[in-house]
C-alpha cells in the first residue's frame, strides 16, 4: 500500500525493518508492509528497536527529510538532518545567544502552567473536583503569580518544576490505581502511563524539532532549559497537556488490558497494539501548525524585536 502526503512516518515498538529505494520508503513489521513515496515523507520517527538500512537514510536525506531516533523509553538518541547550515541559521543562532534570557523563559513557563491549570479545571468541571486536596488549586494559582518576581533563573526553574510535579500528582488521582501512576518518573518507566506519556512526548519533540530546524533555529539553545534539545523542550512544554497528556489519560481511564503492556526487569514495555492505538490518537492531537505558529512567533520576536506572545490553545 502506498500512502501519500504524510508529514511524518512513525515506526514504534520492536522488530521493524526499514529500507528504501530512490523513490519508495518501505516499512515492514509484523508481516505488514507499508510503502511511502519518499518525496512526501518530511520526517521519519523511529522509536524502539528496529533495523534501518542506510539506503533509507540516504534517500530521505537527499529529499530534505529528517530522521529522528528514540530509544524504547522515548529518549532522543539522535537526529539525522540534510547537510549544510545556511547564513540564516548562523545569524539566528547568534541572536538566540544574545537575546534569550529571563523574559523568554518566563513566557514559556507562564504558558505551561496556564495549560496545566486548564487541564485540571477541565477535568474538575467535567467529572469531579475530588481529585484536589484542600488548597492545591489555590497554591498553583499563587505560584503562577509569583513567576514574574523570580529574577534568578534557578528559582524560576525550581518553582516551575515543583508546579509541574504537582500537576502530574493531581492528574494521577484521576487514573485507575492498578496502573501505578502517581507522578512522572525517570526512565526506565515501570508503569504504562509514564511509558505512554514518554512515547507521546517523543512524537511532540520530533514535531517541534522539525519546526525549529526548518526555521533555521538552533534547537540546543534554550531560553529556560539548558543542554541538548533545550529549545525544543521549552517550546513543547505548553503543548504537552492538551496534545499528549489529556489523550493519554483518557486512554488510561478507559482501561488497559493486561496484554497491552508488560512489566518486568524494572521497566514497562508497551505492546504493538497499544502503540498503534496511541499513534492513531496522537497523530490527530499533535497539531503541527500550532507548533509551527509558536516557532514563527519566536523567530519574529528574535529578528524584529516584537513581543514574544505565543498561542498554545
Amino acid at each position: 500500500m502506498t500512502e501519500r502526503d504524510h508529514v511524518w512516518v512513525t515506526v514504534a515498538g520492536f522488530g521493524g525493518h526499514i529500507k528504501a529505494t530512490r523513490s519508495t520508503l518501505t516499512v515492514r513489521k509484523r508481516n505488514e508492509e507499508r510503502q511511502y513515496d519518499v518525496r512526501n515523507v518530511g520526517h521519519l520517527i523511529v522509536i524502539g528497536g528496529h533495523t534501518i538500512h542506510t539506503s533509507a537514510l540516504v534517500s530521505l536525506l537527499r529529499q530534505g527529510a529528517m530522521v529522528s531516533i528514540f530509544d524504547a523509553d522515548g529518549q532522543l538518541a539522535g537526529v539525522f538532518t540534510p547537510s549544510g547550515e545556511g547564513d540564516a541559521a548562523i545569524r539566528l543562532k547568534s541572536v538566540q545567544q544574545q537575546t534569550f534570557g529571563h523574559t523568554y523563559a518566563l513566557t514559556f513557563v507562564e504558558h505551561a502552567i496556564n495549560e496545566r491549570l486548564l487541564t485540571i479545571e477541565r477535568y474538575g468541571n467535567a467529572h469531579s473536583w475530588d481529585l484536589l486536596y484542600e488548597g492545591e488549586l489555590e497554591f498553583l494559582h499563587r505560584s503562577r503569580e509569583e513567576y514574574p518576581f523570580l529574577i534568578k533563573m534557578d528559582e524560576l526553574r525550581r518553582l516551575h518544576q515543583m508546579n509541574t510535579d504537582m500537576y502530574y500528582e493531581v492528574m494521577g488521582r484521576t487514573l485507575p490505581p492498578e496502573l501505578g501512576f502517581h507522578r512522572r518518573t525517570k526512565r526506565p518507566h515501570t508503569d504504562p502511563v509514564n511509558a505512554m506519556l514518554s512515547f507521546g512526548y517523543a512524537l511532540l519533540y520530533s514535531a517541534a524539532n522539525v519546526a525549529l530546524l526548518a526555521a533555521s533555529m538552533d534547537p540546543d539553545l534554550g531560553a529556560l532549559t539548558p543542554g541538548a534539545g533545550g529549545l525544543v523542550y521549552d517550546v513543547i512544554d505548553g503543548f504537552k497537556p492538551t496534545m499528549v497528556d489529556e489523550p493519554v489519560f483518557a486512554i488510561a481511564r478507559d482501561g488497559l488490558g493486561q496484554e497491552e503492556y508488560e512489566r518486568g526487569n524494572g521497566r514497562c514495555l508497551l505492546s504493538d497494539t497499544l502503540t498503534d492505538r496511541l499513534l492513531s490518537v496522537l497523530h490527530q492531537t499533535i497539531e503541527e501548525e500550532q507548533i509551527n505558529a509558536v516557532v514563527r512567533n519566536l523567530v519574529r520576536a528574535l529578528e524584529d524585536g516584537e513581543p514574544f506572545s505565543p498561542v498554545y490553545s
